[in-house]
């Protein structure tokens, strides 16, 4: 028998709670497009709560998190293994612990110090109000900036390391950074025409057009 017992049999769709301005959330989305995984999505509007319920539970007061039956995942990298897992075609997947080559894993360390990088001078200096000229921000940006300096002289090489793939997380979560840059405008992209090529090219995927950085909006009411 069909229909509804088969509806209750598979259980309602993966949820993700995150934010569409957020890189870390869209690099799951990216996964979530090009693994058609179907996932409901679930903004947080509000980044200053400090209730973990408004995380999806997650106690580090973080995003994105994944829920599915049974099972709460945190973390963006663990969200995509895990929708990976979930995928209804097999795909070639290049993760981190798949790259032989160092500097294609010095690579994606630095992409992810990047990420973490420019959450920090978001949340600090545009959603915190906090003075953009403390120490504690300026290293921040000057890592960030030697971050991208370094994968721009890089990336043509690096890439050319990586084995056959349908996706890699590498490029999708390089991507990601390289769009919120654009999108939050804390450190610009100009000096680095190796990594706004690269951008360019890997935007052209269903999966990034499909997830376009904005700001969530608060139902009326």
């Amino acid at each position: 028998m069909s229909g509804a017992n088969d509806t209750a049999r598979v259980g309602p769709a993966p949820r993700i709670t995150g934010r569409s301005s957020s890189h870390f959330t869209r690099l799951v989305r990216v996964f979530e497009q090009e693994l058609g995984v179907a996932c409901e999505f679930a903004p947080v509007y509000d980044l200053a709560s400090l209730d973990a319920r408004d995380y999806a539970g997650n106690p580090t007061l973080k995003l994105p998190v994944l829920t599915k039956v049974g099972a709460t995942v945190f973390g963006a990298e663990n969200i995509c293994r895990v929708l990976a897992g979930s995928a209804p075609e097999h795909r070639r997947i290049v993760w981190p612990d798949d790259m032989r080559d160092l500097q294609a894993r010095n690579a994606q360390e630095l992409v992810w110090h990047a990420m973490q990088a420019q959450v920090q001078l978001g949340f600090g200096t545009q959603i915190a109000q906090l003075p953009a000229d403390s120490i504690y921000f300026a290293k921040a940006a000057a890592g960030l900036r030697n971050a991208l300096e370094w994968l721009d002289e890089r990336l043509p090489p690096v890439i050319a390391t990586l084995p056959p793939r349908d996706l890699s997380l590498l490029e999708a979560s390089l991507f990601c950074l390289l769009e919120h840059q654009a999108f939050r405008a804390t450190v610009p992209l100009a000096p680095y025409g190796r990594l706004m090529a690269f951008a360019d090219e890997f935007g052209k995927r269903a999966s990034a057009r499909n997830t376009p950085y904005c700001f969530d909006v608060p139902p009326a009411g």
